[in-house]
Protein backbone atom coordinates (compact mmCIF):
# COMPACT_ATOMS: atom_id res chain seq x y z
CA UNK A 1 0.00 0.00 0.00
CA UNK A 2 2.79 2.41 0.86
CA UNK A 3 4.86 1.56 -2.23
CA UNK A 4 2.49 2.97 -4.83
CA UNK A 5 2.71 6.62 -3.84
CA UNK A 6 6.49 6.39 -3.77
CA UNK A 7 6.45 4.91 -7.30
CA UNK A 8 4.25 7.72 -8.56
CA UNK A 9 6.59 10.28 -7.04
CA UNK A 10 9.55 8.63 -8.72
CA UNK A 11 7.76 8.71 -12.10
CA UNK A 12 7.03 12.43 -11.76
CA UNK A 13 10.58 13.07 -10.73
CA UNK A 14 11.81 11.17 -13.76
CA UNK A 15 9.44 13.09 -16.03
CA UNK A 16 10.62 16.37 -14.55
CA UNK A 17 14.25 15.38 -15.06
CA UNK A 18 13.51 14.49 -18.70
CA UNK A 19 11.71 17.79 -19.33
CA UNK A 20 14.54 19.79 -17.79
CA UNK A 21 17.13 17.80 -19.73
CA UNK A 22 15.24 18.26 -22.99
CA UNK A 23 14.85 21.97 -22.36
CA UNK A 24 18.53 22.27 -21.57
CA UNK A 25 19.44 20.40 -24.75
CA UNK A 26 17.22 22.69 -26.86
CA UNK A 27 18.62 25.78 -25.16
CA UNK A 28 22.16 24.53 -25.72
CA UNK A 29 21.42 23.90 -29.39
CA UNK A 30 19.92 27.38 -29.80
CA UNK A 31 22.91 28.91 -28.01
CA UNK A 32 25.34 26.98 -30.21
CA UNK A 33 23.48 28.15 -33.32
CA UNK A 34 23.62 31.75 -32.15
CA UNK A 35 27.33 31.44 -31.41
CA UNK A 36 27.88 29.99 -34.88
CA UNK A 37 26.06 32.90 -36.48
CA UNK A 38 27.97 35.48 -34.44
CA UNK A 39 31.25 33.82 -35.41
CA UNK A 40 30.18 33.77 -39.05
CA UNK A 41 29.27 37.46 -39.00
CA UNK A 42 32.49 38.44 -37.23
CA UNK A 43 34.68 36.48 -39.66
CA UNK A 44 32.94 37.40 -42.90
CA UNK A 45 32.04 41.08 -42.48
CA UNK A 46 33.63 43.47 -44.97
CA UNK A 47 34.19 47.15 -44.18
CA UNK A 48 31.68 49.68 -45.48
CA UNK A 49 32.54 53.27 -44.69
CA UNK A 50 33.20 54.59 -48.20
CA UNK A 51 32.06 53.76 -51.76
CA UNK A 52 35.36 52.06 -52.60
CA UNK A 53 34.54 49.36 -50.06
CA UNK A 54 31.80 48.12 -52.40
CA UNK A 55 34.37 46.82 -54.93
CA UNK A 56 34.09 43.15 -53.81
CA UNK A 57 30.33 43.33 -54.37
CA UNK A 58 30.76 44.61 -57.92
CA UNK A 59 33.12 41.72 -58.55
CA UNK A 60 30.44 39.34 -57.26
CA UNK A 61 27.81 40.97 -59.49
CA UNK A 62 30.02 40.46 -62.52
CA UNK A 63 27.93 40.22 -65.69
CA UNK A 64 24.61 39.51 -64.00
CA UNK A 65 21.75 41.22 -65.75
CA UNK A 66 19.61 42.18 -62.76
CA UNK A 67 20.65 43.70 -59.44
CA UNK A 68 17.92 43.91 -56.79
CA UNK A 69 18.50 46.39 -53.94
CA UNK A 70 16.30 45.91 -50.91
CA UNK A 71 15.43 47.77 -47.71
CA UNK A 72 13.99 46.64 -44.38
CA UNK A 73 11.96 49.86 -44.01
CA UNK A 74 10.41 52.37 -46.39
CA UNK A 75 11.85 55.36 -44.58
CA UNK A 76 15.57 54.98 -43.80
CA UNK A 77 18.17 57.47 -45.04
CA UNK A 78 21.06 54.98 -45.17
CA UNK A 79 19.18 52.60 -47.45
CA UNK A 80 18.38 55.30 -50.01
CA UNK A 81 21.89 56.76 -49.78
CA UNK A 82 23.69 53.46 -50.42
CA UNK A 83 21.22 52.27 -53.07
CA UNK A 84 21.88 55.53 -54.91
CA UNK A 85 25.64 55.07 -54.52
CA UNK A 86 25.46 51.52 -55.88
CA UNK A 87 23.18 52.59 -58.75
CA UNK A 88 25.53 55.41 -59.78
CA UNK A 89 28.41 52.97 -60.02
CA UNK A 90 26.42 50.37 -61.94
CA UNK A 91 25.14 52.97 -64.39
CA UNK A 92 28.45 54.79 -64.88
CA UNK A 93 30.87 51.88 -65.05
CA UNK A 94 28.84 48.71 -65.65
CA UNK A 95 26.41 49.76 -68.42
CA UNK A 96 23.14 49.33 -66.54
CA UNK A 97 20.24 50.60 -68.63
CA UNK A 98 17.30 51.36 -66.32
CA UNK A 99 16.06 51.46 -62.73
CA UNK A 100 12.74 49.94 -61.66
CA UNK A 101 11.32 51.00 -58.29
CA UNK A 102 8.51 49.92 -55.98
CA UNK A 103 6.35 52.81 -57.15
CA UNK A 104 3.25 53.09 -59.29
CA UNK A 105 3.81 52.84 -63.04
CA UNK A 106 1.96 56.01 -64.02
CA UNK A 107 3.34 58.26 -61.27
CA UNK A 108 6.98 57.23 -61.63
CA UNK A 109 6.92 57.50 -65.42
CA UNK A 110 6.58 61.27 -65.06
CA UNK A 111 9.89 61.21 -63.17
CA UNK A 112 11.32 59.20 -66.05
CA UNK A 113 10.47 62.09 -68.38
CA UNK A 114 12.33 64.42 -66.02
CA UNK A 115 15.56 62.44 -65.80
CA UNK A 116 15.57 61.94 -69.58
CA UNK A 117 15.12 65.70 -70.17
CA UNK A 118 11.93 65.33 -72.16
CA UNK A 119 10.05 68.56 -72.90
CA UNK A 120 6.76 67.15 -71.60
CA UNK A 121 7.75 67.94 -68.00
CA UNK A 122 7.38 71.63 -67.12
CA UNK A 123 10.12 71.54 -64.49
CA UNK A 124 12.69 70.40 -67.02
CA UNK A 125 13.52 74.03 -67.70
CA UNK A 126 14.83 74.49 -64.16
CA UNK A 127 16.17 70.96 -63.81
CA UNK A 128 15.12 70.96 -60.16
CA UNK A 129 14.05 67.54 -58.85
CA UNK A 130 12.87 68.99 -55.54
CA UNK A 131 10.41 71.34 -57.25
CA UNK A 132 9.16 68.50 -59.42
CA UNK A 133 8.71 66.10 -56.50
CA UNK A 134 6.99 68.63 -54.23
CA UNK A 135 4.37 69.26 -56.92
CA UNK A 136 4.09 65.64 -58.05
CA UNK A 137 0.86 63.68 -57.61
CA UNK A 138 2.31 60.58 -55.96
CA UNK A 139 -0.10 58.70 -53.68
CA UNK A 140 0.41 58.01 -50.01
CA UNK A 141 2.98 57.12 -48.71
CA UNK A 142 4.55 60.09 -50.50
CA UNK A 143 7.73 60.07 -48.42
CA UNK A 144 8.94 56.94 -50.20
CA UNK A 145 9.84 59.08 -53.23
CA UNK A 146 9.31 62.67 -52.10
CA UNK A 147 12.49 62.92 -50.05
CA UNK A 148 15.94 64.55 -50.13
CA UNK A 149 17.89 61.39 -50.96
CA UNK A 150 15.76 60.45 -53.95
CA UNK A 151 15.77 64.07 -55.19
CA UNK A 152 19.58 64.08 -55.08
CA UNK A 153 19.67 60.87 -57.09
CA UNK A 154 17.24 62.17 -59.72
CA UNK A 155 19.31 65.34 -60.12
CA UNK A 156 22.45 63.23 -60.58
CA UNK A 157 20.75 60.94 -63.13
CA UNK A 158 19.43 63.92 -65.09
CA UNK A 159 22.92 65.44 -65.27
CA UNK A 160 24.37 62.06 -66.28
CA UNK A 161 21.78 61.71 -69.06
CA UNK A 162 22.31 65.24 -70.34
CA UNK A 163 25.66 64.18 -71.79
CA UNK A 164 24.17 61.24 -73.72
CA UNK A 165 21.89 60.78 -76.74
CA UNK A 166 18.27 59.94 -75.93
CA UNK A 167 18.67 56.26 -76.84
CA UNK A 168 21.40 55.85 -74.20
CA UNK A 169 19.72 57.74 -71.37
CA UNK A 170 18.95 55.75 -68.23
CA UNK A 171 15.33 55.87 -67.10
CA UNK A 172 13.43 55.39 -63.84
CA UNK A 173 10.27 53.30 -63.98
CA UNK A 174 7.64 52.15 -61.50
CA UNK A 175 6.72 48.47 -61.45
CA UNK A 176 3.89 48.62 -58.91
CA UNK A 177 0.15 48.97 -59.42
CA UNK A 178 -1.31 50.37 -56.21
CA UNK A 179 -2.90 53.37 -57.98
CA UNK A 180 -4.67 51.85 -61.00
CA UNK A 181 -7.16 54.70 -61.39
CA UNK A 182 -4.51 57.08 -62.77
CA UNK A 183 -3.36 54.38 -65.19
CA UNK A 184 -6.93 53.89 -66.39
CA UNK A 185 -7.38 57.62 -66.99
CA UNK A 186 -4.17 57.59 -69.05
CA UNK A 187 -5.42 54.67 -71.15
CA UNK A 188 -8.77 56.37 -71.75
CA UNK A 189 -7.02 59.53 -72.91
CA UNK A 190 -4.85 57.49 -75.31
CA UNK A 191 -7.86 55.74 -76.89
CA UNK A 192 -9.80 59.00 -77.17
CA UNK A 193 -6.92 60.62 -79.04
CA UNK A 194 -5.42 57.69 -80.99
CA UNK A 195 -8.19 55.10 -81.42
CA UNK A 196 -11.56 56.86 -81.18
CA UNK A 197 -13.42 53.93 -82.74
CA UNK A 198 -12.57 51.72 -79.74
CA UNK A 199 -12.82 54.46 -77.14
CA UNK A 200 -16.54 53.92 -76.31
CA UNK A 201 -16.14 50.24 -75.42
CA UNK A 202 -12.99 50.84 -73.39
CA UNK A 203 -14.66 53.75 -71.56
CA UNK A 204 -17.73 51.61 -70.83
CA UNK A 205 -15.56 48.76 -69.52
CA UNK A 206 -13.45 50.99 -67.29
CA UNK A 207 -16.38 52.97 -65.93
CA UNK A 208 -17.93 49.73 -64.72
CA UNK A 209 -15.03 49.79 -62.23
CA UNK A 210 -14.61 53.52 -61.72
CA UNK A 211 -18.28 53.98 -60.88
CA UNK A 212 -18.02 51.93 -57.69
CA UNK A 213 -17.76 53.96 -54.48
CA UNK A 214 -14.01 54.00 -53.74
CA UNK A 215 -13.48 52.35 -57.12
CA UNK A 216 -11.38 49.18 -56.70
CA UNK A 217 -12.09 48.92 -52.97
CA UNK A 218 -15.77 49.20 -53.73
CA UNK A 219 -15.31 46.51 -56.36
CA UNK A 220 -13.84 44.17 -53.75
CA UNK A 221 -16.90 44.69 -51.56
CA UNK A 222 -19.10 44.08 -54.61
CA UNK A 223 -17.35 40.70 -55.08
CA UNK A 224 -17.74 39.77 -51.42
CA UNK A 225 -21.50 40.10 -51.83
CA UNK A 226 -21.53 37.88 -54.91
CA UNK A 227 -21.27 40.52 -57.63
CA UNK A 228 -20.03 39.89 -61.16
CA UNK A 229 -16.29 39.75 -61.68
CA UNK A 230 -15.00 42.37 -64.14
CA UNK A 231 -11.79 40.66 -65.24
CA UNK A 232 -12.75 40.67 -68.93
CA UNK A 233 -13.62 44.36 -68.81
CA UNK A 234 -10.31 45.25 -67.15
CA UNK A 235 -8.38 43.18 -69.71
CA UNK A 236 -10.09 44.69 -72.78
CA UNK A 237 -7.81 47.71 -73.30
CA UNK A 238 -4.64 45.63 -72.88
CA UNK A 239 -5.92 43.13 -75.46
CA UNK A 240 -6.83 45.83 -77.98
CA UNK A 241 -3.42 47.45 -77.62
CA UNK A 242 -1.65 44.11 -77.87
CA UNK A 243 -3.54 43.33 -81.09
CA UNK A 244 -2.67 46.72 -82.54
CA UNK A 245 1.00 46.17 -81.81
CA UNK A 246 1.00 42.86 -83.67
CA UNK A 247 2.41 40.94 -80.73
CA UNK A 248 5.60 43.05 -80.63
CA UNK A 249 4.90 45.65 -77.92
CA UNK A 250 8.58 46.12 -77.09
CA UNK A 251 9.04 47.77 -80.51
CA UNK A 252 6.04 50.09 -80.24
CA UNK A 253 6.24 53.86 -80.32
CA UNK A 254 6.63 55.43 -76.88
CA UNK A 255 3.04 56.63 -76.46
CA UNK A 256 1.47 53.30 -77.42
CA UNK A 257 3.91 51.31 -75.28
CA UNK A 258 3.17 53.49 -72.25
CA UNK A 259 -0.58 53.12 -72.84
CA UNK A 260 -0.27 49.34 -72.95
CA UNK A 261 1.77 49.23 -69.74
CA UNK A 262 -0.89 51.29 -68.00
CA UNK A 263 -3.60 49.01 -69.38
CA UNK A 264 -1.77 46.03 -67.87
CA UNK A 265 -1.78 47.85 -64.51
CA UNK A 266 -5.59 47.90 -64.61
CA UNK A 267 -5.76 44.26 -65.63
CA UNK A 268 -3.50 43.06 -62.81
CA UNK A 269 -5.10 45.38 -60.25
CA UNK A 270 -8.42 43.65 -60.84
CA UNK A 271 -6.75 40.30 -60.15
CA UNK A 272 -5.21 41.69 -56.97
CA UNK A 273 -8.51 42.98 -55.60
CA UNK A 274 -10.31 39.79 -56.62
CA UNK A 275 -7.62 37.82 -54.80
CA UNK A 276 -8.21 39.92 -51.69
CA UNK A 277 -11.70 38.43 -51.46
CA UNK A 278 -10.37 34.87 -51.55
CA UNK A 279 -8.56 32.76 -48.98
CA UNK A 280 -4.94 32.28 -49.93
CA UNK A 281 -2.03 34.16 -51.48
CA UNK A 282 -3.53 35.30 -54.78
CA UNK A 283 -3.86 38.99 -53.92
CA UNK A 284 -0.19 39.22 -52.94
CA UNK A 285 0.89 37.03 -55.85
CA UNK A 286 -1.00 39.11 -58.43
CA UNK A 287 1.07 42.10 -57.36
CA UNK A 288 4.31 40.10 -57.30
CA UNK A 289 3.70 38.68 -60.77
CA UNK A 290 2.93 42.13 -62.15
CA UNK A 291 6.20 43.46 -60.75
CA UNK A 292 8.12 40.55 -62.26
CA UNK A 293 6.42 40.77 -65.64
CA UNK A 294 6.77 44.55 -65.76
CA UNK A 295 10.50 44.25 -65.04
CA UNK A 296 10.97 41.72 -67.84
CA UNK A 297 9.00 43.92 -70.26
CA UNK A 298 11.28 46.83 -69.37
CA UNK A 299 14.32 44.68 -70.05
CA UNK A 300 12.90 43.60 -73.41
CA UNK A 301 12.07 47.20 -74.28
CA UNK A 302 15.67 48.22 -73.58
CA UNK A 303 17.17 45.43 -75.69
CA UNK A 304 18.80 42.03 -75.28
CA UNK A 305 21.98 43.51 -73.79
CA UNK A 306 20.17 45.70 -71.28
CA UNK A 307 20.76 45.43 -67.53
CA UNK A 308 18.35 46.54 -64.83
CA UNK A 309 18.42 47.72 -61.20
CA UNK A 310 15.47 47.29 -58.81
CA UNK A 311 14.74 49.29 -55.65
CA UNK A 312 12.13 47.59 -53.46
CA UNK A 313 11.53 46.30 -49.94
CA UNK A 314 13.33 43.16 -48.79
CA UNK A 315 9.91 41.50 -48.75
CA UNK A 316 9.75 41.91 -52.53
CA UNK A 317 13.34 41.31 -53.58
CA UNK A 318 14.62 38.75 -51.05
CA UNK A 319 13.84 35.27 -52.44
CA UNK A 320 10.52 34.20 -50.92
CA UNK A 321 11.57 30.53 -51.13
CA UNK A 322 14.07 31.23 -48.33
CA UNK A 323 11.36 32.58 -46.00
CA UNK A 324 8.08 31.44 -44.48
CA UNK A 325 6.31 33.17 -47.38
CA UNK A 326 6.74 29.92 -49.29
CA UNK A 327 4.72 28.09 -46.63
CA UNK A 328 1.79 30.33 -47.53
CA UNK A 329 2.28 29.89 -51.27
CA UNK A 330 3.51 33.46 -51.70
CA UNK A 331 6.09 34.49 -54.30
CA UNK A 332 7.97 37.72 -54.99
CA UNK A 333 10.19 39.36 -57.60
CA UNK A 334 13.39 37.86 -56.25
CA UNK A 335 12.03 34.33 -56.38
CA UNK A 336 10.31 34.68 -59.75
CA UNK A 337 13.37 36.32 -61.30
CA UNK A 338 15.74 33.62 -60.07
CA UNK A 339 13.42 31.05 -61.66
CA UNK A 340 12.84 32.83 -64.97
CA UNK A 341 16.36 34.19 -65.53
CA UNK A 342 18.48 31.79 -63.47
CA UNK A 343 20.30 32.50 -60.22
CA UNK A 344 23.53 33.28 -62.08
CA UNK A 345 21.87 36.28 -63.76
CA UNK A 346 20.39 37.83 -60.59
CA UNK A 347 22.12 39.50 -57.63
CA UNK A 348 19.99 40.28 -54.57
CA UNK A 349 21.23 42.67 -51.87
CA UNK A 350 19.30 42.95 -48.61
CA UNK A 351 19.55 45.70 -46.01
CA UNK A 352 18.97 45.64 -42.24
CA UNK A 353 19.22 47.75 -39.08
CA UNK A 354 19.27 47.15 -35.34
CA UNK A 355 17.86 50.46 -34.10
CA UNK A 356 17.51 54.15 -34.93
CA UNK A 357 14.68 56.18 -36.45
CA UNK A 358 12.40 55.84 -39.46
CA UNK A 359 9.72 57.73 -41.38
CA UNK A 360 6.50 55.73 -41.19
CA UNK A 361 2.86 56.09 -40.18
CA UNK A 362 0.92 54.69 -37.21
CA UNK A 363 -1.95 53.58 -39.48
CA UNK A 364 -2.89 53.36 -43.14
CA UNK A 365 -3.31 56.74 -44.81
CA UNK A 366 -2.26 58.82 -41.82
CA UNK A 367 0.46 61.46 -41.91
CA UNK A 368 4.14 60.63 -41.85
CA UNK A 369 6.01 60.64 -38.56
CA UNK A 370 9.58 60.17 -37.45
CA UNK A 371 9.38 57.11 -35.20
CA UNK A 372 12.09 55.55 -33.07
CA UNK A 373 13.15 52.09 -34.26
CA UNK A 374 13.35 49.99 -31.11
CA UNK A 375 16.28 47.58 -30.65
CA UNK A 376 15.74 44.37 -32.61
CA UNK A 377 14.88 41.11 -30.87
CA UNK A 378 18.11 39.62 -29.47
CA UNK A 379 17.58 36.29 -31.30
CA UNK A 380 16.96 37.92 -34.69
CA UNK A 381 19.68 38.38 -37.32
CA UNK A 382 19.86 42.05 -36.42
CA UNK A 383 20.14 41.17 -32.74
CA UNK A 384 23.03 38.77 -33.35
CA UNK A 385 24.78 41.28 -35.60
CA UNK A 386 24.50 43.86 -32.83
CA UNK A 387 25.89 41.39 -30.31
CA UNK A 388 28.81 40.77 -32.68
CA UNK A 389 29.80 44.42 -32.25
CA UNK A 390 29.45 45.23 -35.96
CA UNK A 391 28.56 48.88 -36.55
CA UNK A 392 28.27 48.82 -40.33
CA UNK A 393 29.30 46.24 -42.86
CA UNK A 394 28.87 44.33 -46.10
CA UNK A 395 28.39 40.57 -46.34
CA UNK A 396 28.69 38.48 -49.50
CA UNK A 397 27.28 34.96 -49.51
CA UNK A 398 28.77 32.12 -51.53
CA UNK A 399 28.25 28.35 -51.32
CA UNK A 400 30.29 28.10 -48.11
CA UNK A 401 27.72 30.35 -46.43
CA UNK A 402 24.87 28.08 -47.50
CA UNK A 403 25.42 24.99 -45.39
CA UNK A 404 25.09 23.67 -41.85
CA UNK A 405 23.59 25.88 -39.15
CA UNK A 406 23.53 28.83 -41.55
CA UNK A 407 20.57 27.16 -43.28
CA UNK A 408 18.50 27.23 -40.08
CA UNK A 409 15.77 29.91 -40.36
CA UNK A 410 15.99 32.90 -38.05
CA UNK A 411 13.88 36.03 -37.79
CA UNK A 412 14.68 39.08 -39.89
CA UNK A 413 13.13 42.47 -39.16
CA UNK A 414 10.62 43.94 -41.63
CA UNK A 415 9.19 47.44 -41.18
CA UNK A 416 6.63 48.67 -43.68
CA UNK A 417 4.87 51.99 -44.17
CA UNK A 418 3.02 51.35 -40.89
CA UNK A 419 5.12 51.01 -37.75
CA UNK A 420 3.73 50.89 -34.22
CA UNK A 421 6.42 49.74 -31.81
CA UNK A 422 6.64 47.72 -29.66
CA UNK A 423 4.58 45.74 -32.21
CA UNK A 424 7.18 44.36 -34.61
CA UNK A 425 7.14 42.26 -37.78
CA UNK A 426 9.81 39.61 -38.38
CA UNK A 427 10.14 37.21 -41.30
CA UNK A 428 11.57 33.72 -40.66
CA UNK A 429 14.49 33.73 -43.09
CA UNK A 430 17.50 31.78 -44.29
CA UNK A 431 19.59 34.91 -44.74
CA UNK A 432 22.33 33.43 -46.91
CA UNK A 433 19.78 31.95 -49.34
CA UNK A 434 17.39 34.88 -49.37
CA UNK A 435 20.13 37.22 -50.56
CA UNK A 436 23.46 37.15 -52.37
CA UNK A 437 24.71 39.96 -50.17
CA UNK A 438 23.59 41.94 -47.14
CA UNK A 439 24.36 45.41 -45.79
CA UNK A 440 23.92 45.95 -42.06
CA UNK A 441 23.78 49.16 -40.03
CA UNK A 442 23.71 49.04 -36.26
CA UNK A 443 21.92 52.39 -36.14
CA UNK A 444 20.11 54.24 -38.90
CA UNK A 445 18.41 57.60 -39.35
CA UNK A 446 15.05 58.55 -40.81
CA UNK A 447 14.65 59.91 -44.32
CA UNK A 448 14.25 63.66 -44.72
CA UNK A 449 10.93 64.12 -46.58
CA UNK A 450 10.48 67.16 -48.77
Amino acid sequence: MLCKPRQRIRRWQLLLILVVALGSAVAAKVQASEQHYRAFFESSVLPLSEPAHLAPMYDAIGERRFVLLGESTHGTHEYYHWRAEISRELITNHDFSFIAVEGDWHAIYQLNDFVKLRDSVEDNASGDARTLLRNHAIRWPRWMWINEDFADFLDWLRAHNAERPMAQRVGVFGIDMQDPQDSMEHVLAWFQHNDPSNYPQVADAYHRMLDFPEEFRGYAQHLVYGGERLNNQMALAAKLLHDQLGGNPADADKATWVARENALVAKRAEAQFHGATQLGPESWNARARFMHESLLRLAKRHGEESRGIVWAHNTHVGDSAATNMSNRGEVNIGHLLRISEGEDDVFILGFGTYQGSVIASPSWGEGQQEIAVVPAHPESYEGLLHQSGIQQGLFLFDDTARQGDLLAPRHQRAIGVIYTPPNEAYVPTILTRRYDGFIYFDETQALNPL
